[in-house]
């Protein structure tokens, strides 16, 4: 039996969604910015902010929700859903391949159209997907950083986070609530705007199957796959 949710209101989900990221995109201007004196790779610079701030920061969160409302935090986190682990699997490989469809060849199309446009002043060496720029000696550090954070940890949490905290207390949105979360989740991404429409589309499926089966292990799967296969990418191109 799934449990029930006091719903946030429209502020309250914009807050819980786009907050954390703030930070983010603060933290990554003051870390890769040459002219402040750290001059850190961009891609280096987020792979130490999630792991310093954006992973902690979400387990934060949950463990005060969890103390305030007076419940342990299990109980905070929703989409239990009980399923055999294949059939888990089954769930999550469409989405899978849908959005490692998306993050390839999508994000080809969108992201020279808002970086020639309307994001043309954003500086060199802000873009991260310039993943092998300047990095140089951190090379080692930076693809076990990547494998560790952005392939597990990161994906896991925001799992936990997005889909089984926030999205079922969106239960009011009905049918529109995994929309708005893959919408949201894709903003909350303040560094890379310019993967916004892909990034919403690639997520949207397997958050959907999330919202409709109650399970939030399909999005663990389909999440820290689609992050995993991204991380053997991106170790491929710093090799080169």
């Amino acid at each position: 039996m799934q449990r029930t949710y006091k719903q946030m209101r429209v502020h309250e989900i914009l807050f819980y969604h786009i907050l954390p990221g703030v930070p983010v995109l603060f933290l990554a201007v003051v870390l890769s910015n040459p002219s402040l004196g750290f001059g850190f790779p961009i891609f280096f610079s987020l792979l130490i902010i999630f792991a310093l701030y954006l992973i902690p920061v979400q387990w934060a969160i949950l463990i005060l929700t969890a103390h305030k409302e007076k419940k342990k935090l299990i109980e905070t986190i929703g989409f239990h859903s009980k399923m055999p682990m294949k059939n888990m699997i089954l769930y999550a490989l469409p989405g899978i391949v849908f959005a490692a469809f998306i993050f390839t060849f999508g994000t080809k199309i969108e992201q020279p159209i808002w970086i020639s446009g309307i994001f043309s002043g954003v500086p060199e060496w802000f873009i991260v997907d310039r993943y092998a720029s300047n990095i140089g000696s951190l090379l080692p550090l930076t693809i076990i950083l990547n494998f560790i954070f952005r392939g597990f940890l990161l994906p896991f949490t925001e799992e936990i986070y997005f889909r089984g905290f926030l999205l079922p207390r969106m239960n009011k949105f009905g049918k529109f609530a995994p929309l708005i979360s893959a919408a949201l989740f894709s903003i909350y991404h303040l560094f890379a705007p310019w993967e916004n429409i892909s990034r919403m589309i690639a997520v949207l499926p397997f958050i959907y199957i999330v919202y409709c089966k109650k399970n939030i292990c399909i999005g663990i799967i389909s999440h820290c796959m689609v992050n995993f296969l991204s991380c053997f990418v991106i170790f491929l191109a710093l090799l080169q």
